[in-house]
């Protein structure tokens, strides 16, 4: 072997005397004092572990590197894809990078099929998404779109005591002043309320009369609408009055595939006067009850019916899907007429099935026993269903007027604020006052869908202390936000799965939006 090649040899001088003069080397140990000795030899066997040996060290480390990460395999190589620059050791660290960086075609196909595969968790992610928001909001048979789901993701209503507690904007006197002077517009006078109470109490009682003078069936009638439950504005000029035969019926709850509308069957063993509206299986023809029922009403208003029937006035039929006889009842010579709908109903005892329509349970009403008394029944009522079906022409709708009046009346029960009906009025004077300067594309929002929108803001109402104009302000930002998603919806707080407003159409909703943004701007 050539003397070259041992240089490597001094290398690991100290450990061990290695190398051909070591006889000499021994000798002159020997000749050396103690304390040369020692010098000589603390030196040789310090060095190696920190200067001399630390380049092996290093080449040994690097050789078993591989080795060490071995059970953190996975982790490390999601931590280079993520930051190579939270590596512990900094010469690993910029090795990842330059591995990053350079980008073998090895790494490309694993990045080519972790790209591949992420739209697919994505995908997966979605699915499990939708699952859930089904869960929450099942979609109708009318809100079959992709982006629905999504929609009714978001039609979910913030919380407004949340939304209540984030508003910090400035509430001073002239915004309360503002407000005070709307609920002041809302007020009903007392002088017209007595007068006009007795005039459709009077009315009620002699209809009645007539109509069972003229029909075998026994009627009785149930008085529903704002003036009942003292949410009407302005004036007592609109007063709804259901009309209904005491029979026994039950509804078909088997099909439901629209929400809110079913069969109605007649039980009643037999009734020659309403034969004529039944099919072969004696289910109840709605639209041909409601003519036959209309013609009745005709008589009790004609010449020779009630006597306050000289002084009323047949509004014409704008919307044939109406369940509703509207009559202009003038009471008082040289005022106003009063706006009565005479309602066509039949009365069922109990509660529709858990899947139709949902117990309610409202915190907001502290009244022992009302939330049961609001539970015992309902109506159907010939309202035409919109929609195309095989058995379209056997459809009711399901009303819960008796209910949302027990609601409604009740609504301040548990309110320390005593702020529930006044904000209620507030956006329904506002909506009022859209309808009356766009009467032509204004018609088909009304007070039922804010009433439906403000049932659910009930449920989440600030319980801590708070200016009422920082409250109008937050309803009135949550309805703008409702109505302005891609499908509006306000949910029906009892039908399952019902949006209210779902035949609303979209550019009469974009006013509406318009309006309310110009309103809310007097309460900022």
């Amino acid at each position: 072997m050539k003397r070259s090649e041992q240089k490597p040899s001094p290398k690991c001088e100290g450990s061990k005397s290695n190398g051909p003069n070591r006889k000499q080397d021994a000798q002159e140990n020997k000749r050396r004092p103690a304390s040369a000795k020692s010098k000589p030899e603390t030196k040789k066997t310090h060095e190696p572990s920190t200067s001399k040996q630390g380049k092996p060290t290093d080449k040994s480390e690097k050789q078993r590197s591989p080795v060490t990460p071995l059970i953190k395999k996975q982790p490390v190589e999601c931590e280079k894809k993520k930051s190579p620059a939270q590596t512990a050791n900094k010469k690993q660290a910029d090795k990842c990078e330059k591995e990053k960086s350079s980008s073998t075609p090895v790494e490309k196909k694993h990045t080519d099929k972790n790209e591949k595969q992420k739209p697919a968790a994505k995908k997966s992610d979605k699915k499990q998404t939708e699952k859930s928001e089904k869960q929450k909001f099942p979609v109708t048979s009318l809100d079959k779109k992709p982006t629905d789901k999504c929609v009714k993701e978001k039609s979910q209503s913030t919380s407004l005591d949340k939304e209540t507690a984030k508003d910090t904007a400035p509430v001073n006197t002239i915004l309360k002043e503002r407000l005070s002077g709307h609920q002041d517009k809302c007020k009903l006078s007392m002088e017209e309320v007595s007068p006009a109470a007795r005039a459709i109490n009077s009315f009620i009682n002699e209809f009645i009369k007539e109509l069972k003078e003229i029909s075998s069936l026994n009627w009785s009638s149930f008085k529903s609408g704002s003036y009942y439950d003292k949410t009407k504005n302005c004036h007592p000029d609109e007063f709804d009055i259901m009309f209904y035969p005491i029979l026994s019926v039950e509804v078909n709850f088997d099909d439901m595939k629209i929400p809110g509308f079913y069969k109605v069957k007649m039980v009643s063993p037999r009734v020659p006067e309403l034969e004529h509206v039944l099919d072969k299986d004696r289910y109840i023809l709605p639209d041909k009850f409601k003519k036959y029922v209309f013609g009745l009403f005709d008589r009790v208003l004609g010449p020779d019916g009630i006597r306050q029937g000289r002084r009323t006035k047949r509004k014409p039929t704008l919307n044939p899907c109406s369940p509703a006889y509207t009559v202009y009842y003038y009471a008082f010579p040289g005022k106003s007429p009063i706006d009565i709908d005479l309602v066509p109903s039949f009365y069922i005892d109990g509660w529709p099935p858990g899947k139709i329509a949902r117990k309610i349970n409202p915190s907001w009403i502290s009244i022992d026993d009302v939330v049961n008394k609001a539970m015992i029944s309902y109506d159907v009522v010939c309202k035409t269903c919109p929609e195309g079906g095989a058995d379209k022409d056997l459809l009711f709708r399901l009303s819960f007027s008796r209910t949302e009046k027990m609601l409604v009346k009740h609504a301040n029960s548990a309110d320390k604020l005593n702020f529930k009906k006044n904000a209620f009025r507030f956006i329904k004077l506002c909506v009022q006052d859209l309808k009356d300067k766009h009467p032509r594309k204004v018609k088909k929002f009304c007070s039922y869908h804010i009433k439906q929108f403000m049932f659910t803001q009930y449920d989440t109402w600030p319980t801590r202390e708070s200016e009422e104009v920082r409250i109008q302000r937050c309803l009135i930002g949550e309805l703008i936000k409702t109505l302005s998603l891609e499908t509006p919806t306000i949910l029906n707080y009892i039908i399952i799965n019902d949006n209210v407003i779902r035949y609303v159409p979209s550019d009469e909703i974009a006013v509406i939006v318009k309006g309310l943004q110009e309103k809310v701007k007097l309460l900022h």
